[in-house]
C-alpha cells in the first residue's frame, strides 16, 4: 500500500487502491492505439475513443459515483469506505481532499471485473441501490483485490 489516507480520515486504513472514472482506460488506450497505429490505427482509435466517451457519459448519468478528475483513491477503514482526490506535482502523487464517505455497513457488495486489454472495472454497490462505477489502473490490480477482500470480510 503506497498511499495511506489514515490521517485524512482519522481512521486506520485497511486497504486502498488508485481508481479512475469508468471509461478512462479505454479512452487512453484508444488514444495511444491511434497515435502509434498509423492511419488505420488512428481511425480505429478515434472510433474507440468516441465509444469510450459515450460509455463514460453513460456511467456518469447512471451511477452515483463521486465526481473526480482522472485519478482518485478508494480506501477502506474498519468503519467506512471513502474516495479521496489524488493530485500530482511533477512525479509525486499525493492525497488531497475527501470526496465521499460511506459507512461500511452500507456496502452491499463489491466486484472487480476482468479488464482484458483495458483497466478492470470496480463496482461498489450499496444497500440503497446506489453504486460507484470505477476503473482500476492495470498496475493497481493487486491493491484492488485487497480492497475487494477487505470489503468482503476477508
Amino acid at each position: 500500500m503506497a498511499l495511506d489516507a489514515t490521517q485524512i480520515l482519522g481512521s486506520q486504513q485497511i486497504a486502498g487502491v488508485k481508481v479512475n472514472p469508468r471509461g478512462m482506460g479505454k479512452s487512453v488506450g484508444s488514444f495511444y492505439g491511434g497515435m502509434y497505429g498509423g492511419a488505420i490505427g488512428a481511425a480505429v482509435g478515434a472510433a474507440r475513443s468516441m465509444k469510450a466517451a459515450e460509455q463514460k457519459a453513460h456511467y456518469a448519468q447512471t451511477s452515483d459515483t463521486p465526481k473526480f478528475g482522472r485519478l482518485a483513491y478508494l480506501m477502506v477503514t474498519p468503519d467506512e469506505v471513502a474516495v479521496v482526490q489524488l493530485k500530482s506535482k511533477l512525479v509525486t502523487v499525493y492525497l488531497d481532499e475527501v470526496i465521499a464517505r460511506v459507512p461500511r455497513g452500507e456496502v452491499a457488495g463489491v466486484e472487480l471485473g476482468k479488464g482484458g486489454l483495458y483497466s478492470p472495472p470496480l463496482t461498489v454497490t450499496f444497500r440503497s441501490g446506489d453504486s460507484w462505477q470505477l476503473e482500476v489502473p492495470k498496475p493497481s490490480t493487486k491493491d484492488a483485490k485487497a480492497v475487494v477482500a477487505a470489503l468482503n470480510g476477508g
